[in-house]
């Protein structure tokens, strides 16, 4: 399994030649199957502009660089055309169930690879709760929205925190 943050920053390098193509800008998760869609990437030059993966063209995620099939599998980014949510604008956000119960916030987004599937969000519930319990995960499953400020969870039951 693999975290966001494992992933943002890495270069991505060809498999096929060994080419540097960038760095991992952000993932894009498509919310309603909960899978890996692709990846951006961002280039170092002064021309700053960014390309996009699919998560087929990728062929390992490693320790320091994630490799792809090659350059014909880099496209340029539109937004338009490459929709989905981006792991970062989840960083941060307030979780809470359908009750109203504020359940913490979104620390990262844990994926299964390759097959890209969404396994679940690492919440914080605060420094303290971090301290003595950990962080918590809840599965991506009970995940009923995310696409603005607040993610929406099912009822879990209990509270993580406790």
């Amino acid at each position: 399994m693999l975290k966001g943050r494992q992933i943002k920053g890495l270069r991505v390098i060809t498999f096929q030649d060994g080419k540097e193509v960038g760095r991992v800008g952000d993932l894009l998760i498509d919310e309603e199957n909960g899978m890996l869609r692709g990846l951006t990437i961002e280039n170092r030059g002064i021309l700053k502009n960014t390309k996009y993966v699919k998560r087929e063209q990728i062929v390992r995620v490693g320790r320091d660089a994630v490799m792809i099939n090659g350059m014909d599998a880099v496209e340029d980014y539109h937004p338009d055309k490459q929709t989905g949510l981006f792991w970062h604008q989840k960083v941060g956000q307030n979780v809470f169930s359908r009750e109203g119960t504020d359940i913490g916030t979104v620390q990262d987004i844990i994926f299964d690879f390759p097959e890209g599937r969404v396994v679940g969000i690492e919440m914080s519930g605060g420094i303290w709760a971090d301290l003595n319990q950990g962080r918590k995960m809840i599965p991506w499953q009970q995940v009923v929205s995310g696409t603005s400020e607040n993610i929406m969870v099912e009822a879990l039951g209990e509270d993580l925190w406790q």
